[in-house]
């Protein structure tokens, strides 16, 4: 643009100065510009030079700070050898080699000898048509041996074409996972010999997984029954409010452990009761996962409300009886007043009188106190 205005002005005063040339000045007007042009042109194609210099200064260093800043470990590497070109600070820290010791080795030396032939004909048929590869091990310079993984880019513009490749350490997830497997394993066992249901629910995807046990004990099949724990549909009505918001208290509160009793609805209609525990798994602070164990209480439930129900019975019995009883007591304590106030003379049957007065006085606190722990359960029931 700054070309284009000045060849503009100088054409203008060129064509000025032509009023007051000479004969002839015509061809030096016509020289002249096209000098100027040719200077112009230069200066523009210096400038751009130069600036398309800086542009690409910066953007290389912009590049090199992402590159060893990145908190990923990263490396370049050849396409036909796998050999270092490049490692971030982060890569060096991961695996304990020096920058140094990375740009002599190739990217077989930090994997286990089994997995070596593996990279060779993964790169072969997929290396330029993907950019994951996966789980693999990997193996730091003392020997331990981790899982690690994958995404790579391949860059053609590096001579002979090279990878950049992005590490993942998830070593501690595949082993988080593994544990739980095998606890899992271990609740199946114990599920054989217990009416124990296990349970895992994916609280970041909604998905809820049942184990051995759970279609036998309560009629469904894997097509008839929802993965989605939120909707809690098969628990009874009347109990699946208080369940949810008990399971929200579990989440917002950040606690581990969750434990409910409820009603929980067969595939055939029937109610039964069950027990409810969970466990919560935690990443950064956040609820991830939920292994959990749906217990089948319905007997020992049945049982205890039948127990219930004879207790409140014995109770009404009791009460009723009581009542019965101390009516004809009141008469025996009146009548034994009204041989007091009259003359007896006879010392032995004063004796006699007072030892009943006082068996009657006790049988009478005996069913007053029957009377009043019966009116407490009738009130309790109640």
């Amino acid at each position: 643009m700054v070309g284009i205005v000045c060849l503009l002005l100088f054409d203008s005063l060129l064509q000025l100065s032509s009023f007051a040339s000479i004969p002839g000045g015509s061809r030096n007007i016509s020289f002249s510009k096209n000098f100027l042009f040719l200077f112009v042109a230069a200066v523009i194609v210096c400038f751009a030079v130069g600036l398309y210099k800086k542009v690409n200064i910066s953007t290389e260093l912009n590049y090199q700070q992402l590159f060893n800043g990145s908190p990923l470990p990263m490396y370049v590497m050849t396409k036909n050898t796998l050999k270092f070109l490049a490692v971030n600070d982060a890569m060096a820290k991961l695996y304990g080699f020096t920058e140094a010791e990375f740009l002599n080795m190739t990217a077989f030396d930090i994997r286990p000898e089994a997995e070596r032939e593996r990279v060779k004909d993964f790169l072969e048929e997929f290396g330029e048509l993907t950019n994951e590869s996966g789980r693999w091990l990997h193996q730091k310079k003392n020997g331990d041996v981790f899982f690690v993984q994958i995404n790579f880019h391949y860059v053609p513009s590096i001579a002979k074409g090279a990878y950049l490749v992005m590490i993942t350490d998830i070593d501690k997830s595949i082993n988080d996972e593994k544990k739980i497997d095998d606890l899992l394993h271990l609740y199946e066992t114990v599920n054989k010999a217990t009416n124990d249901v296990i349970w895992d629910y994916n609280l970041v995807n909604d998905e809820l997984t049942w184990m051995q046990g759970y279609f036998e004990t309560y009629g469904y099949t894997k097509e008839s029954s929802s993965n989605s724990f939120w909707a809690m549909q098969k628990i009874h009505p009347d109990d699946r409010e208080r369940v949810q918001e008990q399971f929200k208290s579990v989440l917002k509160d950040i606690r581990k452990d969750w434990l409910s009793e409820y009603r929980y609805t067969c595939a055939d209609g029937s109610v039964k009761y069950v027990r409810d525990r969970g466990y919560v798994i935690f990443d950064q602070g956040e609820p991830v996962r939920m292994i959990g164990a749906l217990q089948d209480i319905d007997q020992q439930k049945r049982f205890e409300q039948q127990l219930l129900s004879q207790y409140e019975q014995l109770k009404e019995i009791a009460w009723i009886h009581s009542h019965q009883l101390r009516r004809p007591l009141s008469n025996i304590l009146g009548l034994i007043e009204l041989i007091r106030a009259a003359a007896v003379e006879d010392c032995e049957l004063r004796e006699i009188i007072d030892l009943l007065a006082v068996s009657s006085k006790e049988l009478d606190d005996a069913v007053i106190l029957i009377n009043r722990e019966a009116m407490e359960g009738r009130g309790s029931a109640q």
